[in-house]
């Protein structure tokens, strides 16, 4: 049963060991004016209801429908104790960083006389607080500068190590890596958040695998200089292997994203798509000469045109077999999406 305001009044006054007179004396009221509310005789002033909210420790909104919102109380108190979680837990990373740096500190200087890999240290527990504490302190663009700020730390820590190590001519390559990392994952989001990129946001996938193809031949030719400098490779490879390869699956890949662009319904869409990952997989490969033995050998065991279905032996007869299906598999489903797909775009054109 629901209370009335002076019921609810009552009750909440009384929770809180006050008297009507002790009440009224808060409030600058007569006594008699809070015996009227508590027989619904009468309603305090709206410019009475904060205070007399604070008093009996209920919100406006509760004391206004004479109710108490276990709901909105439940959520506060998780939201309080998340708060007070997250505060100690900071804390405790805070501490616990302050406490390892001071310890490196002193042994550093105690056992070398200088300061050395107490650096590495040091840049270490920064990278750390990008994870722990430093995100808390990032209030805008946090999706872009959280990340930015652990790179950053990042770089900081591998060009430290370089240091501390007395080569770092590998700092340079990891970086790269880190950073397409970074891109390959980052930049489509931010290409479908940020209004920056409104106008180009239709484009947005052919720009992701741009920026993509543009930092992985960077990152192969840093790659290719580093291998061929440390005597890890005798030549360049980047110019007559990496290139082609990356360049051939970069336009393929565009080819696959301009097919959403096709006036017609997804299941066309779908049967087309289907068809070019057969001819890409499976018929290209057929032209393809390669001088590396072992990986010609794959491309020849990965034709489905070599298939002997009376053969099933594991001696480079059985996966001939399982491409031919996988292909006659993808051909099928091809054919009947595209079937489908037409029948559903002539019923549509007949209807309207």
């Amino acid at each position: 049963m629901n209370k009335t305001f002076g019921q609810f009044l009552s009750e909440r006054r009384r929770a809180n060991n006050l008297t009507q007179h002790a009440l009224a004396e808060q409030l600058f009221v007569s006594a008699s004016a809070v015996s009227k509310w508590e027989k619904d005789i009468a309603r305090p002033d709206i410019s009475l209801l904060p205070k007399l909210s604070q008093l009996l420790g209920v919100s406006e909104h509760e004391l206004i429908t004479a109710s108490i919102d276990l709901t909105t109380r439940t959520e506060k108190t998780q939201a309080k104790r998340w708060r007070a979680l997250a505060f100690t837990w900071r804390m405790f990373f805070l501490l616990g960083y302050s406490i390892a740096l001071l310890t490196c500190f002193i042994c550093n200087l105690a056992v070398s006389k200088r300061l050395d890999w107490f650096w590495v240290v040091a840049a270490s527990l920064l990278l750390a607080a990008t994870f722990t504490n430093i995100p808390r302190h990032i209030k805008k663009y946090r999706l872009l500068l959280i990340p930015l700020s652990q790179f950053a730390a990042l770089c900081l820590l591998l060009f430290t190590c370089g240091l501390y190590t007395g080569d770092g001519s590998w700092v340079f390559v990891t970086t790269i890596s880190i950073l397409f990392g970074l891109l390959v994952i980052f930049f489509p989001i931010y290409l479908g958040k940020y209004k920056i990129f409104s106008k180009i946001k239709k484009f947005a996938d052919f720009i992701s695998l741009g920026a993509d193809f543009i930092m992985l031949n960077i990152l192969l030719i840093v790659c290719d200089t580093y291998s061929v400098s440390k005597g890890y490779s005798n030549s360049h490879w980047y110019l007559h292997t990496a290139l082609p390869l990356v360049f051939g699956i970069y336009l393929i890949l565009n080819l696959f994203l301009l097919v959403r662009f096709l006036k017609t319904n997804r299941f066309v869409k779908t049967g087309v798509i289907l068809s070019l990952a057969n001819f890409f997989l499976y018929v290209v490969p057929r032209f393809i000469k390669v001088k590396i033995p072992a990986l010609q050998k794959e491309i020849h065991q990965a034709n489905p045109f070599n298939a002997d279905f009376s053969n099933w032996k594991a001696n480079g007869a059985l996966e001939p077999n399982v491409h031919c299906i996988i292909a006659l598999t993808l051909l099928f489903l091809a054919i009947v999406f595209l079937a489908v797909g037409f029948i559903r775009a002539l019923k549509k054109k007949k209807s309207a």
